[in-house]
């Protein structure tokens, strides 16, 4: 937790970014690895399945793998904008809490 005296505005700019560096790294990051990651379900496949249908079923997951990884961005892409516009807000209420005389 920063002290008083390296906040700006009340709260930590820098701690925002941070977090959301944060979320970006120790999740979404993670996320897409473990999604993308059909290693040993194709090598299952592989080796107990033949067939057109089984070439087909791998590609599929493989492309819906990526899709729901590319969601993950989306989404993240979506949380960074509203803490963003948090952080904003915060700002703003700031600097009309208390009005110089």
């Amino acid at each position: 937790m920063p002290t008083i005296t390296d906040m700006e505005y009340g709260y930590s700019t820098e701690g925002v970014e941070a977090y959301i560096e944060a979320i970006r790294s120790e999740a979404l990051l993670q996320a897409e690895e473990a999604v993308k990651d059909v290693t040993e379900i194709t090598t299952c496949c592989q080796e107990q399945w033949e067939g057109r249908a089984r070439d087909n079923f791998v590609q599929n997951l493989q492309n819906d793998a990526n899709h729901v990884a590319g969601q993950f961005e989306a989404l993240y892409n979506v949380l960074v904008s509203e803490i963003r516009s948090l952080n904003a807000a915060m700002a703003n209420k700031d600097e009309s809490l208390i009005q110089a005389d």
